[in-house]
């Protein structure tokens, strides 16, 4: 079946590039490297489902890029086929690839003069409307946008964005210290799992390797943020850590919605994103003060064996009624406005003491407050 697949991708490339499409599409969102030369264009030509790419070769050199599955892909049923690659009408006999379930990284060797090349698949996607008119995306939209992608059980990606170099190095339960070097935004996505009887962990660690800039960086797992952190400072780093929350997880598997280490769930669906401001900070100040210090992991994990008995409700009664919401909402602001009182405490000590006053100021708020206003109206009354 290969060899027929190989002889038709070759009969649509050379008719391809002896008459022009009408279906091309011009198209920049692709991630390559090139030495000796330079790329001009990419045209989708969705009607020979291949990517035409003209370039200025000024030496022997190769291109190296990568094809989203989402754009272009060579598939036989569900099994992936290789594409048929063409330099100026030319298939060429074999070629480098690494193949992801995300996407295709091939590299293409080219000679001095050559201009066109051509890859064809056995379908194309035309690029998203959304692009054209629109600035660039922030870093909140781009994360946002990743957590609506459903990502392989099991599975973590860590989302870098920066404007300047860095280096560092990640470890998982299911992964050895692996370090990772790059400048300006990047991702990572490695296996964070947790097997019966054993809690899945991984840890980060990257450094701004300029004085200039900034490095922020997510942890994403389940659809959900595991853990995020920046940093502006000279040469600053940023440290993640924490539980793996794939959904075979034992104590996930017993209560939905419950994750070790998991979200915000009533924050999140009171401001309707991870993230809100507010559900930013409740995680920040779990992952940087609670869980950096011994009674902050003790509390932490009393904490979730309560909380998530009623959250998962709370947060599901939220998204069916909209007052209910609103209710919410004006009830946890000013939890949450003296939660951040801790946000300097740094130390055993600091955590312990400011933890333990924000938790009388609470129960003040929540129940000295109304118990006198109740007393007092019984008493005029």
């Amino acid at each position: 079946m290969k060899p027929v697949w190989i002889i038709v991708m070759a009969t649509v490339a050379m008719i391809g590039a002896m008459v022009p499409s009408i279906s091309a599409q011009q198209f920049d969102d692709f991630d390559y490297t090139i030495r000796g030369g330079e790329v001009l264009n990419f045209e989708i030509d969705s009607e020979n489902a291949s990517l035409l790419i003209s370039i200025d070769a000024r030496a022997r050199g190769e291109l190296i890029i990568t094809l989203p599955r989402s754009i272009i892909d060579a598939k036989v049923d569900s099994e992936d086929i290789d594409f048929g690659v063409f330099i100026r009408g030319m298939q060429l006999v074999s070629y480098d690839e690494t193949i992801t379930p995300y996407d295709r990284t091939v590299t293409i060797p080219f000679k001095r003069s050559n201009d066109e090349m051509s890859i064809v698949g056995t379908h194309v996607f035309s690029q998203p409307a959304v692009v054209q008119n629109s600035g660039p995306q922030t870093i909140e939209q781009i994360v946002q946008s990743e957590l609506d992608v459903e990502m392989p059980d099991g599975k973590a990606k860590l989302l870098i964005f920066s404007n300047t170099n860095w280096s560092g190095a990640y470890q998982t339960s299911n992964v050895d210290f692996t370090e990772i070097v790059g400048q300006n935004d990047d991702e990572v996505i490695f296996e964070c799992n947790s097997t019966l009887g054993s809690q899945g962990m991984f840890g980060t660690k990257i450094q701004k390797l300029t004085q200039e800039g900034y490095l922020e960086m997510y942890l994403i797992q389940n659809q959900q943020i595991v853990s995020q952190g920046s940093t502006e400072t000279n040469f600053g780093e940023v440290f993640l850590k924490g539980n793996c929350i794939s959904s075979s997880d034992p104590a996930a598997s017993t209560n939905p919605g419950n994750p070790r280490g998991g979200g915000c769930l009533i924050a999140t669906a009171t401001y309707g994103s991870e993230m809100a401001t507010e559900v930013q900070q409740l995680r920040e100040l779990r992952d940087n003060q609670l869980l950096n210090t011994a009674s902050g992991k003790q509390f932490m994990g009393m904490f979730n064996d309560i909380y998530y008995t009623f959250s998962p409700t709370i947060a599901d009664m939220e998204r069916e009624h909209p007052m209910f919401k609103e209710a919410v909402k004006i009830a946890i602001a000013p939890m949450i406005s003296t939660l951040s009182l801790m946000e300097n405490a740094d130390s055993e000590s600091e955590v312990l003491g400011m933890g333990l006053s924000v938790i009388a100021l609470n129960l003040g708020m929540y129940l000295a407050v109304p118990a006198a206003v109740i007393v007092g109206i019984k008493r005029r009354f």
